[in-house]
């Protein structure tokens, strides 16, 4: 135990100070010792107007939470301060309290005082959580999108799209481009279906944000773009409009700033990264839908015998599909020259099409290391063809600029021994297979939406 006492009785007295406390934290393992709980952070709140200490636990698995009042919170103090935690951080309106312990029992205070008095913490016992829509009042839009009622509270059956809204939202704000963009700010929401998101993002970078805007929405669902022009003129927002067209035929008449797509079906999100680089948008949000086309040759073609395992359930070889589909979207993206990740951006209780790929325009394409990543990862993949000339022979990546990544390979040509030239061509010989056409170079772009091999020699294209 430590030999100086007086730390408890000063941290004791900061935490059950009604007036001054905000919060505590014990943490870390004095060596030597076990602890139950690798955190434990107290905080008040008051439930039926009497004050209690809400105390959290935190091990390997759960959090737990406790409240305690009167008595039970004191002595719960001097529970925690008995344990061999080897930090104490307070913070109060007053300052803060640093407590440190050596494993020998050694003890290490230091006091740091506001500059200024500071406000004594809310004492919500359920805290809501804040929006950057709050939906705590009568909002034209969200009522005009019907997830909020005439009186100003959430429908119970669109709480889970109003949640969406707002962490695609949390999602754009967090990355601080936004200020780096040139006014107006052009949006394209790429397969905008009931168009939501189109609306929620346009307001509040339009209004709370005070950012000029102009955003454009499409599908092929006339008659539904329709419907969202006559809403967009009811809310008298005339930079927003939507038009008819497919994501890979549109045309905008400025380069966008920002692409959306959010639950694009299929290779419905390919075409709208691949537009999205195209125009050389700054910032991409892209949340994929359903990936039946890789999920489809998977079915039909020998996969390699390290995923059998995998394979053999239906859950996991679908996933497996998720997986590869969205993580070679996202190399891709870094290829092409941005900064990329994959986060997730709503519970999956709410929905399972939950990661959002978030790409931004930092760097330039062609980087040597994603190029060699994604062209492993692609060789992987590609062994799913059933073509025996696809496999099994050396093989190399190189960045092709203006065209992407060009994959090339030392393998048999499949030209038909029967389209020989006239002295027998490269179709004399072997490369390990008797009488089949003699190796040499073949490539493919496998950064393009449908790759094709091409035969350098042959001038043709399979």
């Amino acid at each position: 135990m430590p030999q100086d006492e007086d730390y408890q009785r000063i941290v004791e007295g900061a935490i059950l100070d009604a007036e001054t406390f905000v919060k505590a934290t014990f943490s870390g393992r004095r060596r030597g010792y076990d602890l139950p709980w690798r955190r434990v952070t107290v905080r008040p709140v008051a439930i039926q107007g009497i004050r209690h200490l809400q105390v959290s636990h935190l091990d390997e698995r759960q959090d737990t939470t406790k409240n305690y009042a009167g008595a039970e919170a004191r002595d719960k103090v001097r529970e925690l301060l008995a344990l061999p935690f080897s930090q104490i951080a307070i913070v109060t309106t007053e300052g803060e309290i640093q407590v440190q312990i050596s494993r020998k029992g050694s003890v290490r205070m230091s006091r740091r005082r506001a500059q200024q008095p500071g406000e004594a913490p809310p004492l919500e016992h359920d805290r809501r959580k804040p929006y950057l829509l709050p939906g705590t009042a009568p909002d034209p839009l969200l009522q005009a999108l019907e997830i909020q009622t005439p009186n100003g509270q959430i429908r119970a059956g669109r709480q889970r799209k109003y949640r969406q809204i707002n962490e695609f939202l949390r999602l754009i704000v967090e990355t601080e481009a936004l200020a780096q963009l040139d006014t107006p700010i052009r949006i394209v929401d790429c397969g905008c279906g009931s168009a939501d998101l189109t609306f929620a993002v346009y307001h509040y970078l339009s209004h709370p944000l005070a950012l000029p805007i102009q955003a454009v929405g499409i599908d092929v669902k006339a008659e539904l773009m329709a419907r969202q022009n006559a809403l967009a003129a009811e809310l008298g927002w005339t930079d927003l409009r939507f038009e008819v067209s497919r994501i890979i035929d549109y045309q905008p008449e400025e380069q966008p700033d920002i692409v959306l797509a959010l639950h694009a079906c299929d290779t419905a999100t390919d075409e709208a990264l691949a537009q999205a680089v195209k125009w050389e948008t700054h910032l991409i949000f892209s949340a994929p839908c359903c990936h039946h086309n890789l999920q489809a040759q998977m079915s039909v073609r020998p996969m390699p015998p390290v995923f059998q395992p995998v394979l053999r359930h239906g859950i996991l070889k679908d996933r497996l599909g998720h997986v590869l589909t969205d993580g070679l979207r996202a190399q891709i993206m870094r290829i092409m020259g941005y900064r990329t990740d994959v986060v997730e951006f709503i519970s999956p209780e709410h929905t399972d099409k939950n990661l959002l790929i978030r790409a931004i325009k930092s760097t330039t394409p062609g980087d040597p290391q994603s190029i060699a990543e994604c062209s492993l990862t692609w060789h992987a993949c590609s062994r799913t063809s059933s073509r025996p000339w696809e496999t099994g022979h050396r093989w190399t990546a190189r960045w092709a600029p203006g065209v992407g990544i060009r994959e090339s390979r030392s393998t048999p040509c499949p030209r038909p021994a029967d389209h020989r030239g006239p002295m027998g061509g490269h179709t004399q010989g072997g490369a390990g297979w008797p009488g089949s056409p003699r190796s040499h170079r073949v490539s493919r772009c496998v950064g393009s939406p449908a790759p094709v091999w091409r035969c350098q020699r042959h001038r043709e294209r399979w």
